[in-house]
């Protein structure tokens, strides 16, 4: 993400990103622990913890659980006060952004090895968009990007993702678009 400046809001706080790890194998267990890192972000100081990514590598291997999982956790984030303070970014690693061709590069933009939530600052999110020439194109750049590395280059850059999740189901090793 950050080496490929896929995300713009990465780069200030990675030496700070705390990752929790979930061993949790049911919905509740995850949706608990979600909630207490949820409340750990909000209530510390955003430079003590400005950013934190939750992971569940035992839950929603299935995007589809794992997109309704996040609805929850959504709306549990409004239901905890936090609207307007934080938000989440998804990424899971059959990722699919509605509307786009099932083997497009674009959505390894929120690929990772396991299911996870990125709990961010909004007020992190609106400072670096200041620091950012037309923020409405970063998607589309991201997008671009990605199509333009294809399969071959984006294992390139990060062999280790070869034979994970990211790759499962993903027969079509196109190159990238020119």
């Amino acid at each position: 993400m950050v080496g490929e400046g896929l995300c713009p809001f990465a780069s200030p706080v990675m030496d700070t990103l705390r990752i929790e790890v979930s061993p949790a194998s049911d919905d509740y267990t995850a949706t608990a622990e979600f909630m207490t890192l949820l409340q750990e972000v909000a209530d510390a100081s955003p430079s003590e913890l400005p950013t934190a990514l939750f992971v569940v590598p035992n839950l929603y291997r299935d995007f589809d659980e794992y997109w309704n999982w996040t609805l929850i956790c959504d709306d549990l984030l409004m239901q905890m006060g936090y609207e307007g303070l934080l938000q989440l970014a998804t990424f899971h690693p059959q990722y699919v952004f509605e509307g786009e061709d099932a083997g497009d590069m674009s959505h390894f933009t929120n690929r990772s090895p396991f299911p996870m939530l990125h709990i961010i600052r909004e007020h992190d999110i609106e400072e670096a968009l200041t620091q950012i020439r037309f923020p409405e194109r970063i998607p589309e750049r991201n997008r671009h990007h990605m199509r333009r590395l294809g399969h071959n280059g984006l294992l390139n850059i990060m062999p280790s993702l070869a034979g994970t999740a990211v790759f499962a189901d993903n027969d079509d090793q196109s190159t990238p678009d020119d």
